[in-house]
C-alpha cells in the first residue's frame, strides 16, 4: 500500500484519450500535406482502394504498414495473406486483426472499429499504467509523470494505430496492476491477452520466473505460476493455431526472416550490433533508444528487483536475438518499467522532464509524418 493513493483512472484515462484523438487528428492533417503519399510506384494501394469505398476513407492515412496487415489478416485469415516476397501474415501476433475480423463479422466497417479500438485501448493502458508507476514509487504524482513519458515517447502515435501495440500496453499495464494487488488469476489472463497481442508478451512470464528464483518465496508462487501460464499459453494458444491452419507451429517465427531478421543463431547479437551502422537502413537512433532502455532496465533491477528489471530488458534481449535492431524504437514500447525509472529520476528535474517531453515529441511528430506518407518510421 502507498501512503497516498495513486490518482484516479478516469482523469488519467480521459487525458490519454484527448492525446490519441489529438494524435489521430494531426496524422490525418500531416498526411495532407506534400509529399503525396502514393507518388511512388510501389506502395501499397489495396488498402486504400478498400477503404475508399466506405467511410474509412477519412482515416485511410492510418493504415500503413503492419496496419495494412492487420486489415489483409483480418480479411483473408492468416493462411491466405501471403505475399509474392514471401512475406505472410502469420508472422503477427493475432490480437488486433481478430478484433477487425469480429467487427467486420458483426457488420461494422473493420477499418473504423480497429483505429477505435487501438486508441481506447491505448488511453486505457496508459492509465492503468500510471497508477502502476504511481504504486511502484509510493508517489501519486509519478502516474502523471510516468504518462507524459509514455505518451509523448517518438513512437508512441502507434498506441493510435491499428498494431498490436496498444493491446500489449493495456493487457501489460493491467497484469502489473493484478501483479502488485496479489490477485493472480486476473494476472494470468491479462499476461495471456499480452502475448497474444506481442511476442514480447513472454516478458511477464520470464521475469516472474527469475524474480521467484531468486526470492524462493512460496507466498509468490500462485502469481508467478498465473503470468508463467498465461504468458506462455497465450503464445501456445496462437502457435497451436498455426499448426493446425498452416501445419507448423513455428510459421511465426519462421517468417520473420522476410521482414530482415535472422534465423536464431549464436551469432545474431553480433548481427544486430552491425545493424546500427547497416548502410541500407541505419539503427542508431534505435541503438541510442535500446541503449537508454537498458540503462534504465539495470537501475530497475537494482532499485525494484529482478521482477522489474527483467521485464524491461527481455524486449532487448529479443531484439538481439533476432540478429537486428529493426524498429527498436517501438519494441522498447514493451519495456514499460523503463519509463516508471526515467519519471523517478526525472522527479525533482523538472527543467530536464520538460526537454525530455519536447524532444520526445518532436521525434514522434518527425516520425508520425514520415508514418502517414509511407516512410518507415518505426
Amino acid at each position: 500500500m502507498t501512503p497516498n493513493p495513486p490518482p484516479q483512472f478516469l482523469p488519467l484515462f480521459l487525458v490519454a484519450l484527448a492525446v490519441r484523438i489529438g494524435t489521430v487528428a494531426l496524422g490525418l492533417v500531416l498526411a495532407a500535406l506534400p509529399p503525396d503519399p502514393y507518388s511512388h510506384h510501389e506502395t501499397p494501394t489495396h488498402v486504400r482502394d478498400a477503404c475508399n469505398l466506405s467511410s474509412a476513407h477519412l482515416i485511410e492515412p492510418w493504415y500503413r504498414w503492419d496496419a495494412g496487415w492487420m486489415a489483409e489478416i483480418a480479411e483473408k485469415g492468416f493462411s491466405n495473406s501471403t505475399r509474392p516476397d514471401g512475406q505472410s501474415g502469420v508472422a503477427f501476433q493475432p490480437a488486433m486483426p481478430a478484433s477487425m475480423a469480429l467487427a467486420d463479422a458483426l457488420g461494422l466497417n473493420m477499418f473504423w472499429a480497429g483505429l477505435v479500438v487501438a486508441n481506447l485501448l491505448g488511453a486505457a493502458g496508459a492509465a492503468i499504467f500510471g497508477r502502476v508507476a504511481a504504486r511502484v514509487l509510493e508517489d501519486p504524482n509519478a502516474a502523471w509523470r510516468t504518462l507524459a513519458l509514455l505518451l509523448a515517447f517518438p513512437t508512441a502515435f502507434f498506441f493510435s494505430a491499428a498494431y498490436n501495440e496498444s493491446f500489449g500496453l493495456f493487457f501489460t499495464a493491467l497484469a502489473l496492476a493484478a501483479w502488485l494487488r496479489n490477485r493472480p488469476v486476473t494476472a494470468g489472463i491479462a499476461s495471456l491477452g499480452g502475448s497474444l497481442a506481442r511476442l514480447t508478451g513472454a516478458a511477464l512470464g520470464i521475469a516472474a520466473t527469475c524474480d521467484w528464483i531468486a526470492k524462493r518465496d512460496r507466498k509468490e508462487l500462485p502469481r508467478t505460476l498465473a503470468l508463467v501460464i498465461g504468458s506462455a499459453g497465450g503464445i501456445a494458444l496462437f502457435w497451436g493455431f498455426l499448426w493446425w491452419i498452416v501445419g507448423d507451429p513455428f510459421a511465426s517465427l519462421k517468417a520473420h526472416t522476410k521482414w530482415g531478421r535472422a534465423p536464431l543463431s549464436w551469432r545474431n547479437p553480433f548481427l544486430a550490433i552491425e545493424s546500427i551502422y547497416d548502410p541500407t537502413l541505419p539503427h542508431w537512433g534505435e541503438a541510442f533508444l535500446v541503449l537508454g532502455v537498458t540503462v534504465l532496465g539495470i537501475r530497475a533491477w537494482r532499485k525494484r528487483g529482478t521482477f522489474w528489471g527483467v521485464l524491461t530488458l527481455v524486449p532487448v534481449a529479443q531484439m538481439f536475438a533476432s540478429g537486428t535492431l529493426l524498429s527498436g524504437h517501438r519494441v522498447v514500447l514493451a519495456s514499460l518499467p523503463a519509463f516508471i525509472e526515467l519519471a523517478d529520476l526525472l522527479r525533482s528535474r523538472r527543467l530536464l522532464f520538460a526537454v525530455t517531453l519536447i524532444g520526445f515529441a518532436l521525434a514522434q511528430l518527425v516520425l508520425l509524418n514520415r508514418f502517414v506518407h509511407w516512410q518507415f518510421a518505426g
